[in-house]
C-alpha cells in the first residue's frame, strides 16, 4: 500500500482536508502551500513526524526547486503526487464584454501550467500515481456554462495535460488520474454546494487509493470512481 503523498495547495479547503485524510490513514504527508495556515500548523502539532510542511507558490519554479533539492538530500520518495492547488478568479463570473484577461492568464498559470511545473521538479521521486484535481467544469462534451471562461478552459487544458502525461508515463508504470472532486462548499465552490470539503476529500482519497491499472480511465468521478466522458 502507498505510504507517502505530496499535496499542493494544502493550506485550506480541499487541500487541507486531503492532508488530514491521508494523515489519519497512516501516510507520511508532504504539504506545499503558498502560506502556512493556522489549521496546517495546528495539524502539525498532532502529526509532527508524519507531516512535513513547505512554503512555495506552485508557479515559482525556484521555490519548488529548493524543495525538490531538499527531497533529494533527504532521500525522499513520493508514492502519490496530488496537484490540488488552483484558483477561480472570475467571481462573480463576468460576461464576454467584461472579461479580465490578466485574471484569465493567471488562472491558466496556476491551474494548467503549474501542475506540470510541480511534476517537472518532483518527477524523479514519484513511484506510483499522479493525481490532477480537475473539475466537471473542464468537460467539453458536457459543458453547460455560459460564463467562467478562464476557469473552465484552464481545467480543460489540465485534462489534456493529464492525457499526454499518461501517454508518456505509461511505459514507466505511473498511473495518471484527472479527478472531479464533486461540488463542495468553499471560497471557490460557494456556500450552496451540497457537501463539505472534508467529505470531498474523503471521496478523493478513496478514489486515489483504488488499485488502478494503466488501462483504466484517466478521467474519473471521485464519488463513484466511474469514468467521465470528458
Amino acid at each position: 500500500m502507498p505510504s507517502t503523498v505530496l499535496v499542493t495547495g494544502s493550506n485550506r479547503g480541499l487541500g487541507f482536508y486531503l492532508v488530514k485524510e491521508f494523515l489519519e490513514h497512516k501516510f507520511t504527508v508532504y504539504s506545499i502551500s503558498r502560506t502556512l495556515s493556522d489549521s496546517l500548523q495546528k495539524l502539525k502539532e498532532s502529526y509532527d513526524k508524519e507531516l512535513i510542511l513547505y512554503e512555495a507558490d506552485v508557479t515559482d519554479s525556484a521555490g519548488l526547486g529548493e524543495i525538490a533539492e531538499d527531497f533529494s538530500n533527504q532521500g525522499c520518495t513520493i508514492d502519490i503526487l496530488i496537484n490540488n492547488a488552483a484558483v477561480h478568479l472570475e467571481q462573480p463570473a463576468p460576461d464576454i464584454g467584461d472579461l479580465d484577461f490578466k485574471k484569465i492568464m493567471r488562472t491558466f498559470e496556476v491551474n494548467s501550467a503549474a501542475p506540470l511545473m510541480v511534476l517537472q521538479h518532483f518527477y524523479p521521486f514519484i513511484k506510483k500515481k499522479i493525481i490532477n484535481i480537475s473539475s466537471e467544469a473542464g468537460s467539453i462534451a458536457n459543458c453547460w456554462r455560459k460564463r467562467e471562461y478562464g476557469y473552465c478552459m484552464s481545467k480543460a487544458a489540465l485534462n489534456m495535460a493529464s492525457k499526454i502525461l499518461q501517454n508518456r508515463l505509461e511505459e514507466e508504470g505511473l498511473k495518471v488520474l484527472a479527478v472531479h472532486p464533486q461540488w463542495f462548499r468553499s471560497d471557490m465552490g460557494g456556500s450552496e454546494a451540497p457537501i463539505t470539503p472534508a467529505e470531498a476529500a474523503s471521496y478523493v482519497r478513496n478514489t486515489v487509493l483504488k488499485d488502478w491499472s494503466l488501462e483504466d480511465p484517466i478521467f474519473v468521478d471521485s464519488k463513484t470512481a466511474d469514468k467521465l466522458d470528458w
